[in-house]
């Protein structure tokens, strides 16, 4: 049964709504200022989106909670690595078991256009991973509520948005009501985000994907299955096409050997175990192929296991392979 939390006063909605007012108040007063680039991002989540949250009713600083494991916020401070890409949100709000999240938020500083391709596929990827219906996107001056139901594809990402929100909008009780009855801890205990997800959200164009909440979009696990599937075929057939020689023992032993590599490259990366990019920077020193060979031999002198032991026919120099195909399975 879904824990049902209690509201902290008697009118935590106005409270909230008088909160978010003066943090708009304060944002107005000195908007040239923080619009510029010399107002940093790391200041604006000080400044205006973590008091946003609190707002909100969230313990984003773990004022209340100091148990880490049963913190129901999660705040990631400035992860930034040389590739200056970040590689985890920037808050995980939990669900009230402190396990699963609930949405993610991704901040940025409020200068720039924040729908953006790159800002928007960043987002989406979280909630998608995390296997939440919704993720938002928000530099403050701009709240914008982006749909993670599908794979994040960024030729359409764009077209993932379901609602957003100009700051001087919170100042409009009806406006922020839309917010808070979704987002605040009050909301979310009480699965205002399912609901939300089961009665407003369609399926769109021509998707496939089974729900992931209750019944009709496919979850990532089942996904990945699946893609998984369609690249050991696609490599099957490439492996066997270059190197008809090999017998059906080593046909199969070759493709999943390669695809366990592929995968637990992504998991080094996506676990911040190995900091720099892996699988995305195969093929810029040489052919996709030779980058992944030696790659392994470097991975090989890291970490214990079979996986990117040396291989008689995968590190093999003789070993064929379609550059194209395994190509495209590198970028999926």
């Amino acid at each position: 049964m879904a824990q049902t939390i209690q509201p902290t006063t008697e009118r935590p909605f106005d409270e909230a709504f008088e909160r978010v007012n003066k943090l708009v108040l304060n944002f107005r007063e000195k908007e040239g200022y923080y619009l510029s680039p010399l107002y940093p991002e790391s200041q604006a989540r000080i400044d205006f989106i973590d008091k946003f949250w609190i707002a909100q009713g969230w313990d984003v600083y773990h004022e209340k909670q100091p148990d880490p494991y049963k913190q129901e916020v999660k705040v990631e401070r400035n992860i930034i690595f040389p590739n200056e890409r970040r590689k985890r949100a920037d808050y995980t709000f939990l669900a009230p078991n402190f396990r699963d999240a609930s949405f993610f938020v991704e901040a940025k500083k409020p200068q720039g256009n924040l729908k953006t391709e790159e800002n928007y596929f960043q987002t989406i990827r979280y909630g998608w991973n995390g296997c939440t219906p919704v993720a938002v996107l928000t530099d403050f001056e701009e709240f914008h509520i982006l749909d993670c139901r599908f794979k994040p594809d960024p030729t359409n990402v764009l077209s993932r948005l379901i609602k957003q929100f100009h700051y001087t909008e919170y100042l409009d009780k009806d406006k922020f009501s839309e917010i808070y009855f979704l987002f605040s801890r009050e909301a979310v205990a009480n699965r205002a985000i399912e609901r939300f997800a089961e009665s407003h959200l369609k399926p769109v164009g021509k998707a496939i994907q089974r729900n992931l909440f209750g019944g009709g979009y496919q979850r990532i696990d089942e996904s990945f299955l699946q893609e998984l599937d369609r690249y050991r075929e696609q490599l099957a057939g490439a492996f066997k096409n270059a190197n008809s020689t090999l017998d059906s023992a080593e046909l199969t032993e070759v493709t999943q050997r390669t695809l366990d590599r592929l995968v637990f490259m992504r998991f080094l990366e996506d676990k911040l175990i190995e900091t720099e990019p892996i699988v995305e920077n195969l093929g810029a020193r040489t052919t996709t192929w030779f980058d992944f060979v030696s790659e392994s031999h470097r991975l090989d002198n890291i970490y214990n296991g079979i996986i990117f032991k040396k291989h008689r026919l995968i590190d093999s120099p003789d070993f064929q392979i379609d550059e194209q195909v395994f190509s495209g399975i590198r970028e999926d």
